[in-house]
């Protein structure tokens, strides 16, 4: 994925299914401690306050008997673990159903002296079976060497594609598409920049990319084998200027 795409909220809603819906035993697994106790308070506290069928099932941390912490939260048929990466003691012990790797390009080789975190995450969730689900995220680092790379390579490779307003036909937005006045001063060129058509060169303003991504259509690569794959770069950020 690329930058400021909206996936936290996609974590976020992810959780609330679980919890509201199909409680299970979930892990969320983020680089370190310190960043797995900052999403819970900036990212997961907010969200359970505002949402009342979360609220009503996740007792606040501060409350006398709730039973959470800050990196623990239990409700009625299931908790949410929060863990670090690079600490092997959270990766251990009981049994999980739902697996969230955040960052995963951002995880140490191994932790402490306990192999892979991944590795680790995924063992917890064996005895699940095929009622478990693992999800891995990140923002590609270094080709070859970028777990997420790896991952989406294994997978059935899912790009959205977009209609053009002008010609309708569909396609994959890509870098290479976007184009701006060169004769202008550097500071000036971002604001004459446009998105141009693959099949028919016309131009799409910024509103006009949002509206085509409203209805993208994700296509994949390969037969799907067990594996979903998603790509999705910065272009389709709602949130994004050319």
């Amino acid at each position: 994925k690329g930058a400021q795409v909206g996936w936290t909220e996609i974590i976020n809603n992810a959780l609330g299914y679980f919890v509201d819906h199909d409680p299970s035993p979930v892990l969320t697994v983020q680089p370190t401690v310190e960043m797995a106790e900052a999403w819970s308070k900036d990212r997961l506290a907010p969200m359970v306050r505002d949402t009342p069928a979360l609220r009503g099932k996740i007792a606040d941390p501060r409350s006398r008997d709730s039973g959470n912490t800050i990196l623990h939260k239990r409700f009625p048929g299931g908790h949410l673990t929060m863990v670090g990466a690079n600490a092997p003691a959270g990766l251990a012990s009981r049994p999980i159903r739902v697996v969230i790797c955040d960052e995963v390009d951002r995880y140490p080789a191994s932790a402490g002296t306990e192999g892979d975190p991944i590795g680790l995450a995924r063992e917890r969730t064996v005895t699940y079976r095929s009622r478990r689900k693992i999800i891995l995220t990140c923002s590609p680092t270094v080709k070859g060497k970028s777990r997420i790379g790896k991952a989406y390579l294994e997978s059935d490779q899912r790009k959205p594609w977009v209609a053009c307003h002008a010609c309708g036909e569909r396609q994959i937005l890509e870098w290479a598409r976007v184009r701006w006045n060169s004769d202008l001063k550097a500071e000036q060129r971002a604001a004459s920049a446009y998105y141009e058509c693959a099949h028919c060169n016309a131009r799409w303003n910024d509103v006009q990319r949002w509206d085509a991504c409203d209805d993208a259509e994700w296509r994949a690569a390969k037969p799907f084998a067990g594996i979903a794959g998603f790509w999705i770069s910065h272009l389709y950020s709602p949130w994004k200027k050319l």
